[in-house]
Order: C-alpha cells, then sequence, then structure tokens
C-alpha cells in the first residue's frame, strides 16, 4: 500500500495538469451544487446539465487515474475503461443542451432517441468488449492506448453525435447565449479533434492527450453561461453562490495548513460563522430573487387587465355615443317645439335631461379619447388659434347652465392680452369645458370666474375660480392621476377620473403645464398655460 501511495505522489505528472484537475472537478462541482440547489432536479434543462457536468468528471477524472496508475497495468486499463464508458454520454448531453437551447426538441425527437441508442450501445460495447479498448502501456510516465478493431467506427459515431449538436443552431437565429454555448462547443471538439484523436492515432503522439480532456472546463463555464442567460438561472443568485463557495475553499484551505493551535481555532470558528453567514445570504438573495421574478409576474397580469379594460371601455363607449346623440337631438327638437307647445315645466325637466345627457356624452367621449391618446391613434389638427375666442364660445355653452343653478358666471380679458397658440381647436375647447363643466358641476352657490392673462411675455394663461367644496392637499397630488375621483366636503365622489387625466395629456402635447390651486371650503382655481406662438 506505501508503495501505491509513493508512485502516485512521486508520479512524473506535470503540473499545470495537476492543476487543471483540481480546476475542472472544483468549478463542475459548484456548477452541479448551484444546479441542484436551485432546481432539485425538477426540469429537463437541470437534469441533462446534472448529467453531462456528472460525465465529464468521469471522463476527466478516471482519465487522469489512468495516467497516475501505471504501477498497477489492470487497474489503469480499468480506469481507462470508465473514462472511455462515459466519453458518448458526454457528447450526447451535449447534445441535447444544444437542442434546449434553440428549444427545438420536439423537431429532433427521432433523432434524440436514435443518438441516445447508440451513446448507449457505444458505452456498452466499450465496458464489455475490447472492441474499442484493447489494452495500454506505457512509455516512461506517458500512457499509450491500444485500440480495438471497433475504435474507428466508434469515432464515426462519435463524429455523428458532434455533427448533430451543431446542426440545430445552424438553422435558426442564434441568441447570445446560444452564441457563447456554441463557441464552447467548437472549442471543446476542436480540442478533441486535434488531441484526442489527430494527434495520438494518427501521429502517435500521445503526451498531449490531457489537452483535449481538459477543455472541458471551457465548455462547462460556457454552458453554465449560457443557461444562466437562457433563463434557468438568476445571475444574481449564482454570483452570490460562487462567492460564497470560494471564501469556504480558502478557509478550508487556510485551516488545513500548518499553524498555531489559537489559529486553527479561530480559523474553525471564522469557517463555522461563514458557512452559516453564507447560507442565510444565498437564502435571502434567492428569496429577494423569487419576490422580483412574482412581481414581475403580476405587473404582467395587471397590464393585461388593464388592456382589457381599455378595450372594453372603448367598445362600451362606441355603443354608447350614437344612442346618447340621438337623444341629445329628440330632447333638443322637443324643446325647441318641433313637436308641439310644451309646458314650462316639462320645458324645465326636458333641460334637465338634455344636461345629464351631455354630460354623459362628455363622459363616452373622455372615454374614447383616453384610448386613443395613450395608444398614440389621436391624429391632432394643430392650428393657430386665437384662444380668447375658443374660450368664449365654451364658456357661452355653459353660461346657460350656470345660471339655471343660480351661480354667478364671469369670463375676464384684460385689454391687450395676447392669445394666439399653435393647438388643436377641438381639443383645446374640451379641456376648458373639462374645467367649466366641473366647476359648474360641483359649485352649488357662489360664482364661476373664467381668467385669461399673460402670466410671462411668451406666455398665455388661462384660470377657472369657483366657490364650490374644495379639495385637500392629499388629493391635488393624485387629482390629473387615470380614473382617480376627489371626495368633496359632503363625502360625495367628484368627478369621473377622466376629464382631468385628458385635459392633462392634451395641455402636455400642445407644450403647456397644468395645475391647481385649492382648500378645503374655500372652493379651487384650475388653471393651465400655453406657450404662445411666436411672432414673425
Amino acid at each position: 500500500m506505501n508503495e501505491i501511495l509513493s508512485f502516485i505522489i512521486t508520479r512524473e505528472i506535470p503540473v499545470y495538469n495537476k492543476i487543471a484537475v483540481l480546476v475542472i472537478n472544483f468549478s463542475a462541482a459548484v456548477l452541479l451544487l448551484i444546479v441542484f440547489n436551485h432546481n432539485k432536479l425538477k426540469d429537463i434543462q437541470s437534469k441533462i446539465f446534472m448529467a453531462m457536468g456528472a460525465f465529464i468528471l468521469l471522463w476527466v477524472d478516471f482519465a487522469y487515474l489512468a495516467r497516475i496508475a501505471g504501477f498497477n497495468h489492470n487497474l489503469s486499463l480499468f480506469f481507462l475503461r470508465i473514462a472511455w464508458i462515459a466519453t458518448p454520454p458526454v457528447f450526447y448531453t451535449v447534445y441535447l443542451t444544444s437542442v434546449l437551447l434553440v428549444e427545438k426538441f420536439d423537431k429532433y425527437k427521432k433523432a434524440s432517441y436514435s443518438l441516445l441508442i447508440l451513446s448507449l450501445i457505444l458505452s456498452a460495447a466499450t465496458a464489455s468488449t475490447n472492441l474499442i479498448i484493447s489494452d495500454v502501456k506505457f512509455t516512461g510516465s506517458t500512457l499509450d492506448i491500444v485500440y480495438g478493431v471497433g475504435f474507428y467506427p466508434f469515432l464515426v459515431a462519435i463524429f455523428a453525435v458532434m455533427a448533430f449538436t451543431v446542426i440545430p443552431m445552424l438553422h435558426v437565429q442564434l441568441k447570445n447565449n446560444t452564441k457563447i454555448f456554441l463557441i464552447g462547443v467548437l472549442i471543446f471538439y476542436v480540442a478533441n479533434l486535434i488531441f484526442n484523436i489527430t494527434l495520438p492515432v494518427f501521429l502517435g503522439i500521445t503526451h498531449y492527450y490531457f489537452f483535449g480532456d481538459y477543455s472541458t472546463i471551457i465548455l462547462l463555464g460556457m454552458t453554465a453561461y449560457a443557461i444562466i442567460r437562457h433563463g434557468l438561472f438568476d445571475i444574481k443568485v449564482v454570483t452570490t453562490e460562487l462567492l460564497t463557495f470560494i471564501i469556504w475553499i480558502i478557509l478550508l484551505i487556510k485551516l488545513f495548513t500548518p499553524q498555531s493551535t489559537t489559529d486553527t481555532i479561530v480559523d474553525s470558528l471564522t469557517l463555522t460563522l461563514m458557512v452559516i453567514f453564507g447560507i442565510l445570504l444565498v437564502r435571502s438573495v434567492i428569496k429577494e430573487v423569487d419576490q422580483r421574478r412574482k412581481l414581475q409576474e403580476l405587473t404582467q397580469k395587471l397590464r393585461e387587465l388593464d388592456k382589457q379594460k381599455d378595450e372594453f371601455l372603448s367598445v362600451a363607449a362606441h355603443e354608447l355615443r350614437s344612442p346618447l346623440t340621438a337623444i341629445k337631438g329628440y330632447l333638443s327638437m322637443v324643446i325647441e317645439g318641433d313637436t308641439g307647445e310644451i309646458s314650462d315645466k316639462a320645458k324645465s325637466f326636458l333641460l334637465d335631461s338634455t344636461s345629464v345627457t351631455e354630460r354623459l356624452i362628455r363622459l363616452v367621449n373622455n372615454m374614447l379619447n383616453v384610448s386613443r391618446i395613450e395608444e398614440g391613434r389621436i391624429v391632432y389638427q394643430l392650428e393657430n388659434v386665437d384662444l380668447i375666442k375658443a374660450v368664449q364660445e365654451v364658456y357661452f355653452t355653459f353660461r346657460f347652465e350656470a345660471e339655471r343653478k343660480g351661480l354667478e358666471i364671469k369670463l375676464t380679458v384684460p385689454d391687450g392680452v395676447r392669445d394666439n397658440v399653435m393647438v388643436d381647436p377641438d381639443r383645446i375647447k374640451e379641456v376648458v369645458g373639462n374645467f367649466l363643466s366641473n366647476a359648474v358641476k360641483f359649485t352649488e352657490e357662489g360664482k364661476v370666474d373664467v381668467k385669461i392673462g399673460n402670466p410671462t411675455p411668451e406666455s398665455v394663461k388661462v384660470e377657472i375660480a369657483d366657490t364650490g367644496p374644495g379639495i385637500s392637499e392629499s388629493e391635488q397630488n393624485k387629482l390629473f392621476s387615470k380614473f382617480y375621483r376627489a371626495e368633496s366636503t359632503e363625502g360625495k365622489t367628484m368627478g369621473t377620473g377622466l376629464g382631468l387625466y385628458i385635459t392633462k395629456l392634451l395641455v402636455e402635447e400642445f407644450g403647456g403645464k397644468i395645475g391647481l390651486e385649492s382648500e378645503l371650503g374655500k372652493g379651487s382655481t384650475f388653471w393651465f398655460e400655453l406657450p404662445l406662438v411666436k411672432a414673425t
């Protein structure tokens, strides 16, 4: 036994060869641990990656053991057979990874099953016969393989698996993660073709054999990166886990270095605390990532629901507008006497009905405008408009309704006011109409004042002040939001939540700004300001 250990320790294996084996084993172990920690082998991607990592470790480690076990011919041959038994599964799992990354498993299902059977046959033939590996011999410290009569068919079969690995990626538009994986596969394949096949088989050069085996570190790294980018794992969690594992390994190595008893105790406690802290840290990050994923899913569902709601409102508004317009027209005809004389009391009722109908029509138009503005489907007919004239037209429309409620309504325009603005005339009337409608609707007594002026030489401002219930400071910040409705001091819900939102969108579309000043019990002043057309 002592002779065996002495032989292994003193075996002439290059230092970089030993380091490569350690790096591959550590990297593969960490990657496999991460995969298992995340998925517990619940999906096909993690299962295939775990299988590929396990077969790569068998391939690399037992090939290495075969080289250092030259003291025992049979043991060396046994180790080498295990390495070669793992060879077909390595290439097959690489093929499966390529198919999954391009998401074409159904298309290559028959090929996948055929290659699986082929790989099993190759592994079985390697394990139970001398057709592939006949014997081994050593020239100094270099291991030479004596190939069997079935070695070349074995190579042809492996080449077929390699070709099928690349084929799926050549028939699709490659994403960045797939390109990375393809680069890793090509490096792995080229290294194996050169160092595992061409040099030893055809040229008899065997001392570079390990370069082909150790190219698996590149394949593992790029495959892990590709799978992470593919969305199997979150990069934040993986990075945390890797850093944690590296710290554990460093502390563990330090623990076994020669040192005093006190240092050993301190290092042991440090390692214990870091293990506990690392586990808690990883769990915390996983929980955070999981909550973020759930939040993203909920956000997406809310967006879909919001879209469905907008579609419903648009359809409902279209269906409502035509009958409402007809009702308004018939009411107008009756009021004007087209159907005969009516009493003053009946006319009063009909005027109230007309007012309600007009509010309903504005609501319907608002619902249609919201979806059109947000989707960018509305077309603006921008013109040089006299804002005073536009405000006057809307003002006279609402003056009758205000006077019927017993409200004092007044329009004030100082001399010399400049009012030329570049806007859509119909839309700017809609803005003024929304402000006046709210002022008249929610003011039970008192007055409504409309003022136009130039706060600066470059702008014109329209203010509509009322003596209504006022709006609290907390509600003022939300008032121009979609579907937000303030409450009056009497607890009544004010508005539909669309008019002011649309008004804000329109004013901002025309390069202006909008706002209000209000205090509970003292009324409100809504205003908007637009840039003047520059004089030429």
